[in-house]
């Protein structure tokens, strides 16, 4: 199977991945914005009890 490099994402040949649509993006940039606010929110404690630390926030909500 030939393998077919862009910038945001691999693609397969033969396989079709479309991108999001505007509306889907604008609805995921608020579900992040909602869950990065209520993340920061919580208490250190309730943050360690799920694994995350108040500056690993920003990264595991954005990916970056």
């Amino acid at each position: 199977m030939t393998t077919i490099t862009r910038s945001q994402d691999l693609i397969h040949a033969g396989e079709h991945m479309p991108r999001p649509s505007l509306t889907e993006r604008v609805g995921s940039f608020f579900a992040r914005s909602r869950a990065e606010r209520q993340l920061s929110q919580l208490d250190d404690r309730l943050l360690a009890d799920i694994g995350l630390r108040r500056s690993d926030i920003h990264r595991m909500v954005w990916g970056r």
